[in-house]
């Protein structure tokens, strides 16, 4: 069974730069014998003057694909969790320059979710 992580940019993004994001797969740590589907999806958050104000906001609810509240999303992408696929997300970033709070999300099985964030500056 597979988990996804995703490759998030790590240098400043431009205003309106249509994004392509890859998940990748991973095994998970504790393989379970059951077959599920999985969605996952990218949502942008934001945005903040600083890093320091992105992270002392409130959290945002991200147990849904797409989630509440975003002001950018992927479509959501949906596969098997014993698939093992890179999967392709494309997000394009808003106009508005700062910081953004990057989600990941997966939505596994009977209503399980996951999500991690990144910040991304948009200059």
């Amino acid at each position: 069974m597979y988990q996804y992580v995703l490759q998030v940019p790590t240098k400043p993004v431009s205003p309106n730069e249509r994004l392509t994001l890859t998940w990748e797969p991973r095994l998970a740590p504790q393989p379970s014998a059951d077959l599920f589907e999985i969605q996952l999806c990218v949502a942008l958050f934001g945005p903040w003057g600083s890093v320091e104000a992105l992270k002392k906001s409130a959290p945002q609810d991200t147990k849904a694909c797409p989630p509440t509240g975003a002001i950018a999303t992927s479509q959501t992408l949906r596969t098997a969790s014993a698939s093992g696929a890179r999967l392709a997300a494309e997000i394009t970033v808003p106009s508005a320059p700062g910081f953004y709070d990057l989600r990941q999300i997966s939505i596994y099985g009977a209503g399980n979710s996951m999500s991690g964030g990144a910040v991304i500056e948009v200059r």
